[in-house]
């Protein structure tokens, strides 16, 4: 029986000979780094330099849902869903009734402006 992974880009074969979405070309920069600041080349301890390595570094899965679950990331996607949502049914809307539009566009900007104000005043 054959071993195709060396194929995928994503197997660790591929990784190994320095393949793929350049993990390899970070771990060795990373190898190489720890390398040189060791005073003699007996004291590299490579177990350490992996554990520095891993906790640098981590799984990008990781990395993206502590990004996609904090409180930024979800006001800015709220923000750009209204804001699409909004220009879709404005610019249908505004073709027909401009005037209504412009009032609602007025009402939500001093609405805005209020909130924000309010919110200063608290801190």
């Amino acid at each position: 029986m054959q071993d195709f992974a060396y194929l995928f880009p994503d197997s660790v074969a591929a990784w190994l000979e320095g393949r793929g979405d350049a993990r390899f070309q970070r771990y060795e920069r990373h190898y190489r780094a720890d390398r040189a600041t060791v005073q003699s080349q007996d004291a590299f301890d490579l177990e350490q330099s992996n554990v520095r390595f891993a906790q640098r570094f981590g799984s990008g899965k990781r990395q993206f849902a502590a990004v996609s679950k904090s409180k930024a990331f979800g006001a800015l996607a709220t923000f750009l869903i209204l804001l699409w949502g909004g220009s879709a049914l404005l610019s249908s809307v505004g073709a027909t009734q401009p005037v209504a539009v412009a009032a609602v566009l007025g009402v939500v900007f001093i609405g805005l402006r209020m909130k924000h104000l309010r919110a200063r005043g608290q801190q």
